[in-house]
């Protein structure tokens, strides 16, 4: 695997997006479940980037799959239909087998939407048990938070 690219350490990697009608309760706000959805898309989106590649071929690569052992959110403001907004990816902390990364989302106005943490596990593809994180993944990882630390937890 090649090194992180300059780009990716140049500012915290982010995703945009903008709320789809569909994804919106009858009140017309997202529904609360879709924000898990918008996390894991940023997820996926920040490792192939870091990873260099899509994840349908990378993750076979290393035999890894990465289920979510977390996820925590704090809500800052509503999102509408039609609504921009971009989420930023942050490193956490990073164990043998797990990592956490933290996400903040804000509307192209900078107002704060909300604040994520995911909690990682590294498995075997086939096996599904724990794995050590892949020492090139995780020299990676540690680039990335050394450089764009999430906040302290509160």
């Amino acid at each position: 695997m090649t090194a992180v690219t300059p780009w990716l350490m140049a500012q915290p990697f982010t995703s945009e997006r903008r709320v789809r009608w569909g994804e919106c309760d009858p009140a017309g706000v997202v529904y609360t479940p879709r924000f898990g959805d918008y996390v894991a898309e940023a997820f996926h989106t920040f490792m192939e980037a870091l990873l260099g590649g899509p994840l349908s071929r990378k993750m076979p690569e290393l035999d890894l799959g990465t289920p979510v052992k977390s996820l925590q959110f704090v809500f800052h403001r509503s999102l509408w239909p039609d609504d921009e907004f971009r989420i930023s990816t942050l490193g956490g902390d990073i164990r043998n087998r797990s990592f956490d990364l933290a996400m903040e989302a804000h509307d192209i106005k900078g107002r704060h939407v909300f604040s994520a943490r995911l909690g990682i596990i590294c498995v075997h593809t086939v096996q599904r048990e724990s794995q050590a994180i892949p020492q090139a993944l995780k020299e990676r990882l540690q680039l990335y938070a050394a450089r764009f630390p999430a906040p302290v937890a509160a």
